[in-house]
Parts: C-alpha cells; sequence; structure tokens
C-alpha cells in the first residue's frame, strides 16, 4: 500500500511540472545593454555582462532525486541581431542554460572601424526552432570596440630631407623630419621617438624630429653631410626605412665684391674675353643702399715679353653696378681685353 501511494504521487507531481512546461506564458530576458571588445583580425567578442538569456517557463528542479520534464519550450533558441551592416553573429552554446556568444562574421579591422553599434534580441523555442508560439525578448544595444594591433610600421613623408647652414652657428633646430603611422589607436599610430642611425655626426634629434647641431660647423673642414634619421611608434615598432637627411655648410657672408681675380691669363688672337663673368657685389643682405652706380677708372694692363701668351692687368673696365631692392646685379662695359 505504501508503495502504491508513493507512485501515485510522484506521477502526479510529474503530470504537473508537465502542465507548467507546457506553456510559454514568458518572454525571455536578456540584459539591457552589453558592452563588448574584440581585437582586429580575431573574431570572438568578449562581452560585458556575458551573453545569457533566462526565461521564468524554465521548470523548478523537483526536490528529489530526478526531474521529469517532456518538452522545453523555455529553451534559448537563438540570438538575433538587428542591423545588418554589423559583421556579427549571436550563436547559442547552451539553450538550457540561455548561454550565447558573440562571434565576427568575418575578420574585423580598426582602420576601417573603430566601434560598432547594434540590436540584440533572444529568442525562446515555443513549439520549436521557428514555432509560431516563440516568444523574443526584449531589445539589448550592444556596443562594439576594435582593439588595435600594432600591423604598421612608421613612415616617413618625405623620401629624403635637406637643409642648409652658415658655418659657425649653433642652431636650436635646423629642420624638422616627419613620420606618420597608419595603425588606428593612439598607442600604435603615435611616434615617439627619432632617432640618428649615423655615427660620430655633430648633430641630435629630438622626439618631435628637429635635427640640431651640437658642435659649430666649419665650411672649411666639410661642406655636407648626409645623416640617416628613423622613427619609433609607441608600440616601439621601427620604421623599416630610415631617411636620409643632407645638410650643407655654406661659409660666412663677407661683403664686398666676389667673383674677380687680380690676375688674368690671355693669348693674344684669341679675341675678345670677358674678364669677370661671375663677378657681384655681396651685400649679405645690408639694408640702406637703394640704387647705385660704381665706375672703376681706367687701368693699364702688362705685357710679359717671351712668353707664349701674355698676362694681363684689367684694361679699360667701366663695372656698373645696379642694386635695386637690396639686390646687386653688376655690368661690365669695356670689360675685354
Amino acid at each position: 500500500m505504501t508503495l502504491l501511494i508513493c507512485v501515485k504521487v510522484c506521477f502526479l507531481k510529474a503530470h504537473l511540472l508537465l502542465s507548467v512546461s507546457t506553456v510559454n506564458k514568458h518572454k525571455p530576458w536578456i540584459e539591457t545593454s552589453y558592452h563588448g571588445v574584440i581585437t582586429e583580425n580575431t573574431d570572438v567578442v568578449l562581452l560585458d555582462p556575458p551573453l545569457v538569456a533566462l526565461d521564468k517557463d524554465a521548470p523548478i528542479p523537483y526536490a528529489g532525486r530526478f526531474t521529469i520534464v517532456f518538452t522545453k519550450k523555455w529553451e534559448i533558441c537563438a540570438f538575433n541581431i538587428h542591423g545588418l551592416e554589423a559583421p556579427f553573429e549571436a550563436v547559442v552554446l547552451n539553450g538550457t542554460s540561455g548561454e550565447g556568444q558573440l562571434r565576427a562574421r568575418g575578420l574585423v579591422d580598426c582602420e576601417l572601424q573603430k566601434e560598432y553599434t547594434f540590436i540584440i534580441q533572444a529568442h525562446d523555442c515555443g513549439s520549436g526552432p521557428g514555432g509560431m508560439e516563440g516568444k523574443k525578448s526584449h531589445k539589448a544595444v550592444v556596443h562594439i570596440q576594435v582593439n588595435d594591433v600594432n600591423e604598421f610600421a612608421p613612415v616617413f613623408r618625405e623620401p629624403q630631407y635637406r637643409a642648409a647652414v652658415t658655418e659657425g652657428k649653433i642652431y636650436d633646430s635646423i629642420l624638422q623630419v616627419e613620420a606618420t603611422d597608419q595603425d588606428c589607436s593612439p598607442q600604435y599610430s603615435q611616434i615617439c621617438n627619432y632617432q640618428i642611425t649615423t655615427t660620430n655626426t655633430p648633430f641630435a634629434i629630438d622626439r618631435n624630429g628637429n635635427i640640431r647641431n651640437t658642435e659649430k660647423l666649419s665650411f672649411d673642414r666639410q661642406q655636407h653631410y648626409e645623416i640617416q634619421v628613423t622613427a619609433w611608434d609607441c608600440g616601439q615598432k621601427r620604421a623599416l626605412q630610415s631617411v636620409p637627411v643632407h645638410i650643407d655648410v655654406k661659409p660666412v657672408c663677407k661683403p664686398g665684391w666676389q667673383g674677380w681675380n687680380k690676375r688674368v691669363d690671355y693669348e693674344p688672337g684669341t679675341g675678345s674675353k670677358q674678364l669677370f663673368p661671375n663677378m657681384h657685389l655681396e651685400t649679405c643682405g645690408e639694408p640702406g643702399v637703394g640704387r647705385c652706380w660704381c665706375l672703376s677708372p681706367a687701368r693699364h694692363f702688362r705685357r710679359e715679353a717671351g712668353s707664349p701668351g701674355q698676362v694681363a692687368s684689367l684694361s679699360q673696365v667701366n663695372t656698373e653696378t645696379d642694386r635695386t631692392n637690396n639686390h646687386a646685379h653688376t655690368h661690365s662695359h669695356l670689360g675685354r681685353i
């Protein structure tokens, strides 16, 4: 008799569980918003909080050693994403627990798009996948941030750089080189350091790419320098190619007549010859002269007998200098021998 009563009671409880589980009264429940992070070139999104859907239609476990369940309308059958432009999909990992996972349909690229926002919704199974009795949760907002990977190395804006300095001066900045980086994040796209790779040079460079000389340069000692410069991004990735920097050293400007010689070689019978084709008046940019003409007096020339040619000093030379707007132009009149 005791065994028969136990069987009847157990059957009634199982039947009661069946009648509750076959009615799909409640909608699934999910969080109202999710924040996710995905590293570019990967496919799994790390969500906070995790993607889990709950359904109040799920049966309460029987207090004994077993539970009899005949239907599973309360299970989660799908997570749907609203927004076809979002390159993500949501999959159900465990329909009973409601656990899901958000994945990228393809590799995402931070350089193309840094963030995504879309809507997600959970569906229970109802009378089966796609059944008419299935219920939907409320819509939740998902915001995804794409983490950058240090893919790109710095590249200089110019293939080479050139500058000129005057000897004997110390410059705070002779010129500035600049490199860029195509990565999307500040950590990897910003240039944190420049370095001169050429050794034993009288130059230094700061983190902004400004090149200066560390000692006074001499035109007589060296008239041209070529140095190599490299760059590093803030992720410690170095430029694949260094850039050459050319620096010319100019002599100190000395005002006066330039480009003439005291001695001129001339061979008789060779026709006329310009005495000083490159002669000019160097003013070194000094203001104060508007326009002037300078006429040199006539000079004699001396012949050196016994030589195959003849050496002449100045013949009668009229040299006119026209200086307008601080620019000197020299014209020679009768400046031939």
